[in-house]
């Protein structure tokens, strides 16, 4: 069975670069968070040009998540709002990738379903590994709303710490998401060598 290709994790990534950009320049000042949220709004248009236009949810939920805030912000003076950002944007991430799995439709599907035959886009193996992808990035999401909620209540050490973990989250969640398609693909090649 054909699983997602190298290209698909790799188009998923590119995805969470307007993600990567606001958390490499958002520091503790509104003005370096407005520029995060200006960078990060302007990647997810120029990177995300494509998969804006392919309706893919991740962009639009980014180019929406970091629109908005800015217009909030820069437009409404809400700058309060702004210590919040980083729960705000994972917890809309979590519940956006765990919505589009009980809506039937994983985000992880738009990218995958480009790689594999059409033939395969309903085959249950298929399936189970794009609702598994999503949940772990669901999960990876929440637990990232979580640990910038404790770098908020705890701002020394502790909440330090909680901010670098949400790299390592990320990062554990992007080797995963090369790793386990080929896994999965080299199991099912393993126990149906007929079916490829």
């Amino acid at each position: 069975m054909g699983s997602p290709g190298a290209g698909s994790r790799v188009g998923i990534l590119f995805g969470f670069v307007p993600l990567i950009v606001y958390g490499i320049l958002a520091g503790s000042s509104i003005q370096s968070k407005i520029l995060a949220l200006s960078a990060s709004t302007l990647v997810t248009v120029v990177v995300g040009f494509g998969d804006l236009k392919k309706g893919r949810i991740l962009s639009w939920i980014s180019l929406v998540l970091f629109g908005g805030l800015l217009i909030a912000t820069v437009g409404f003076s809400l700058t309060g709002i702004l210590i919040w950002s980083g729960v705000l944007i994972y917890a809309v991430l979590a519940a956006v990738a765990l919505g589009s799995i009980l809506a039937g439709v994983p985000f992880t599907l738009q990218y995958a379903r480009e790689m594999v035959d059409p033939s395969r886009h309903e085959h249950p193996v298929f399936l189970k590994v794009n609702i598994l992808m999503t949940g772990v990035w669901s999960g990876i999401f929440g637990v990232n709303a979580l640990l910038d909620c404790l770098a908020l209540v705890f701002p020394g050490p502790t909440g330090q710490a909680a901010s670098l973990i949400t790299y390592g989250t990320l990062a554990a969640g992007i080797v995963f998401t090369f790793w386990y398609p080929a896994h999965i693909q080299k199991k099912y090649a393993r126990t149906s060598p007929g079916s490829q």
